[in-house]
């Protein structure tokens, strides 16, 4: 239990942190909708804020109901990594990037009412939705927690 919560704060300050300073850097630098181009038909930075949850699904949402349930489902993540029984660090580490993500991702909707969207990524006509560090972390914490659950059956 104590390595999993060392492995929960080593993992979460650097990426809260630097979630949090991108967005600011972005929402204070960036006017709302400008499209920096990087990679040219790659990668731009863009400013966009984001009232929905992943890809702006719910956004016709109540921002006390999101908040509610990201809560929620934070208090049952962090609850999982401490009672489910897999010693693997590959679940510790995995838990720790969804629950530093959605966190870092919450305290944005609870301060501001939205998330700052800045990575954006396109090819060859296919745009993908908007996204920023927290969204990155959830996601591919996501992806190492089925990679850690299939190696532990």
């Amino acid at each position: 239990m104590k390595r999993k919560l060392i492995i929960l704060i080593l993992i979460s300050i650097p990426i809260i942190f630097f979630d949090q300073l991108l967005k600011y850097i972005v929402n204070e630098r960036i006017p709302i909708y400008r499209n920096i181009p990087v990679i040219r038909h790659f990668f731009n930075i863009v400013h966009v804020n984001n009232r929905g949850v992943a890809f702006g699904l719910l956004n016709n949402y109540s921002n006390i109901l999101i908040i509610a349930f990201t809560s929620l489902v934070i208090l049952l993540l962090i609850y999982g990594l401490f009672r489910i029984k897999i010693v693997s660090g590959l679940f510790s580490v995995s838990m720790s990037l969804v629950i530093s993500g959605a966190f870092s991702n919450l305290v944005n909707r609870i301060f501001s009412g939205y998330v700052v969207d800045f990575l954006d990524f396109h090819i060859k006509g296919y745009h993908w939705p908007s996204f920023n560090l927290a969204d990155s972390s959830v996601v591919i914490g996501t992806i190492l927690i089925f990679i850690s659950i299939i190696k532990y059956i």
